[in-house]
C-alpha cells in the first residue's frame, strides 16, 4: 500500500526535482584522475610510482548527505533525495507493474541509480580530498596520492559481494599492469543489518566475498572495518528532517516508513527497549564474525590458500552515543561530515603500517 504523503511528494515534485538532480550531481561527482569507477580504464603511466588501493563499501563510505542539516538540509538535499523518491516511485508505477521479481543484480543497479546521486564524494574518508581523506593522508606519507579504485555502492553488502567482485575482475582484466592492489578496505557498515538478513547468511557471504577477493588480489592487505552501533542514529528523539513538502514537515521516524528501515530493524524513535538489545546483540554477533573472519585471512591456509597478504580487523569506533545521535544528516540515516572525519582520523593509524 502508498503512503499517501509519498504519492503527494512525487506528484508535485517528480519532473523539477529529477532534472535539479542530475544537473547537480553531473558537478559535484566529477572524480579526480587519481580516483577510478570499475567502468574507467587508465593507461600505466598514470599508476607509475603510486600506490593503487581498493575500497569497496557503502553509502557511509561514499559521505552520502554529509553536508545536508538534519531539519536545515539546504536546496542540494531536495534536488537529491526528494528526485530519488520520485524516481523510485515512478519506477514502480511503470516497469514495476510487469510483476517480473527483480533478480538481486538488477535490484542493486536500482539502488545505485536512484540514490547513488546523494554521494558528496570529496567528503569521504576513503575518496575525498579533505584532510582527514585517505588519498590526502597516503599522498603526505608517500609523495603521491594513490590510484583508489572506489568500488563503494549505495546497497553495499557482503550480501551483494559477489556483484562487486565481478565487476573489480573485469577491471583488473582490462589492466594487467595493476596485478593486485596494495591494500583493500572493506567498509560495509550497515546494508547487511538493515535488510534483517541472518547472522548464518551474513557469515556465508562474508567467506564467499573473502574467498573470492583473496583469488582476485592475493598479495593485498586487507582491512576489514566493523559494523558501528546503529542504535543512536535510529532511535534518536524525534525530529523534522525534511521542514518544506507538498504534505507538510516530515519527520525521521515518517521517513523511516518511507525508507523501510523501521520494518526491517525494529528500529525508530521511541523503540521499545527489547528491540534496541536484540540489535545491538546482532551487531555484536556480526563484528565477531568479521573478527572471526580476519583471524581464518590470516591463518587458515586451507581455505585461504592464495592469500599472502596480512588481514586485520578494525573494531567500529567508539564514541558517546548522544553525540552521535547529534551528528546525523538530514535524512536521518547517514552520518555528517564531524564523523566522517572522525572516521577518517579514526582509521588511519590501522591503515598506515600495512603501506
Amino acid at each position: 500500500m502508498r503512503i499517501p504523503m509519498m504519492q503527494l511528494i512525487v506528484s508535485q515534485l517528480a519532473a523539477t526535482m529529477i532534472l535539479c538532480s542530475a544537473s547537480a550531481s553531473a558537478v559535484e561527482n566529477q572524480e579526480t584522475s587519481e580516483t577510478v569507477i570499475p567502468s574507467d580504464s587508465i593507461s600505466e603511466a598514470v599508476t607509475e610510482g603510486r600506490k593503487f588501493v581498493a575500497v569497496f563499501g557503502d553509502s557511509v563510505s561514499m559521505a552520502t548527505m554529509a553536508d545536508a542539516k538534519l531539519g536545515s538540509p539546504g536546496p542540494r538535499f531536495y534536488a537529491d533525495f526528494l528526485a530519488s523518491i520520485a524516481a523510485a516511485s515512478a519506477y514502480d508505477a511503470t516497469l514495476g507493474k510487469l510483476k517480473r521479481e527483480r533478480t538481486e543484480d538488477e535490484q542493486h543497479r536500482l539502488l545505485t541509480a536512484f540514490f547513488g546521486n546523494m554521494a558528496r564524494l570529496n567528503l569521504s574518508p576513503y575518496f575525498g580530498n579533505q584532510n582527514y581523506s585517505l588519498p590526502v593522508l597516503i599522498k603526505s606519507s608517500h609523495g603521491k596520492k594513490p590510484v583508489v579504485y572506489n568500488g563503494a555502492r549505495m546497497a553495499g553488502a557482503y550480501h551483494f559481494g559477489h556483484l562487486y567482485l565481478a565487476t573489480f575482475k573485469k577491471f583488473l582484466e582490462r589492466h594487467p599492469f595493476l596485478s593486485s592492489p596494495d591494500l583493500i578496505v572493506v567498509n560495509f557498515n550497515g546494508m547487511d543489518f538493515m535488510e534483517g538478513w541472518s547472522l548464518e547468511s551474513y557469515a556465508n557471504s562474508v567467506r564467499a566475498f573473502y574467498r573470492e577477493l583473496t583469488k582476485l588480489a592475493p598479495r593485498a592487505n586487507i582491512v576489514l572495518t566493523g559494523l558501528a552501533d546503529p542504535v543512536p542514529l535510529l532511535t534518536a528523539p524525534d525530529k523534522v528532517t525534511i521542514p518544506n513538502s507538498p504534505a507538510g514537515p516530515i519527520t525521521c521516524t515518517q521517513l523511516y516508513k518511507i525508507v523501510r528501515f523501521g520494518n526491517k530493524t525494529g528500529l525508530f524513535p521511541g523503540a521499545p527497549e527489547e528491540n534496541i538489545e536484540a540489535a545491538r546483540k546482532k551487531i555484536r554477533d556480526m563484528n565477531q564474525i568479521l573478527a572471526n573472519a580476519t583471524a581464518s585471512l590470516n591463518e587458515d591456509r586451507e581455505n585461504f590458500p592464495e592469500f599472502e597478504g596480512q588481514a586485520i580487523f578494525v573494531p567500529p569506533m567508539s564514541g558517546d552515543g548522544e553525540d552521535s545521535a547529534n551528528h546525523i544528516a538530514a535524512d536521518c540515516i547517514h552520518p555528517d561530515q564531524f564523523i566522517q572525519a572522525a572516521l577518517g582520523r579514526y582509521m588511519w593509524p590501522f591503515i598506515e603500517p600495512l603501506l
